[in-house]
């Protein structure tokens, strides 16, 4: 420990009182209490798990995903390779896919993160396009909040709503860490930083229950979308489910779904999110290659390997 400078050692201990502080306004709310505040507020639903005929329904599902490698450091000097992936099932298990590859040096864009989300948004939007254009689906489900397609590339996800509508297809996302803070004003009137709703319902919901928060004080509603905390596994946390909301009728259907496709031992995601997940990341180190492969070894030389990289110590 004597290689460590002291002052990040006392800024670790500040920083466990501060998270301690924080942990504490949590513990002083018993688990009663919040469901019964969560039950003035909103509507408590049992989900179930479906039926072999109820999931027949379902046969046709198709989950997208997205991921970006970076190849290269500082702005201008990297490029960006976007992915996005579809997995559809079916009798026969198909993949969409969608690529977008970018560098600053030739774009004469400032790919920051801000433009990077814009990104990857577009190429998820995309391949569900494309899937709703092949394919006879009954669920398209996002993995991720659907209210960040509506704000990152709205002309295309509009155009994915109106597509959905038309064909009868559910529109949903499945959010693994809710990062929302619908709840917390309900019950922290004035404290100095920001609680989540997926910290403060650690642990208050059964396995199989869902929960609706009432229409006026949800906010997503007023962006065009209902949605659900949920919980569908023996880990204690909660997930999220969005829907638009001209298909809000179908929210606990569509729970009741997710809740099927999950194993009672995990972490809460359904299967089929996970599979999606891992397959839309590429590897970096084949990102490496494959930019070495096809690109000139001095183009990548001169414009993207970092002093860094060839530091011998």
């Amino acid at each position: 420990m004597d290689l460590i400078n002291k002052e990040i050692i006392e800024s670790m201990k500040v920083l466990n009182e501060n998270l301690k502080n924080k942990l504490s306004y949590l513990d002083n709310l018993n688990k009663k209490e919040i469901r019964k505040k969560l039950s003035d507020n909103g509507d408590f639903a049992t989900i179930n798990k479906l039926s072999k005929d109820q999931l027949s329904k379902y046969k046709n599902t198709a989950c997208v995903d997205g991921s970006v490698n970076r190849y290269g450091e500082s702005y201008p000097h990297y490029i960006d390779l976007f992915q996005g992936l579809g997995k559809i099932s079916g009798d026969k298990v198909s993949n969409e896919y969608k690529v977008f590859i970018n560098s600053p040096i030739i774009s004469n864009l400032e790919t920051d993160e801000d433009l990077k989300k814009k990104y990857l948004a577009k190429i998820e939007v995309e391949v569900a396009l494309s899937i709703l254009d092949n394919y006879d689906i009954k669920l398209l489900l996002m993995d991720g909040n659907l209210i960040r397609y509506n704000i990152e590339a709205p002309e295309s996800f509009n155009l994915l709503k109106e597509k959905a509508l038309k064909k009868n297809t559910y529109l949903a996302g499945f959010i693994k860490e809710s990062k929302s803070n619908n709840l917390s004003n309900l019950f922290f009137e004035e404290i100095d930083f920001q609680v989540y709703d997926k910290d403060l319902l650690y642990g208050v919901f059964d396995i199989g229950e869902g929960y609706v928060l009432s229409e006026n004080l949800n906010k997503k509603v007023s962006q065009g979308f209902a949605s659900m905390f949920l919980r569908t596994s023996n880990y204690p946390g909660i997930s999220g489910l969005e829907v638009i909301y001209e298909q809000r009728d179908r929210l606990v259907e569509i729970a009741s779904l997710l809740y099927s496709l999950t194993s009672k031992m995990s972490r809460g995601v359904p299967m089929i999110i996970d599979m999606v997940d891992k397959e839309a990341k590429l590897d970096d180190k084949l990102v490496e290659e494959l930019i070495k492969s096809y690109i000139d070894k001095d183009i990548v030389e001169r414009f993207f390997r970092s002093e860094r990289s060839m530091r011998k110590y």
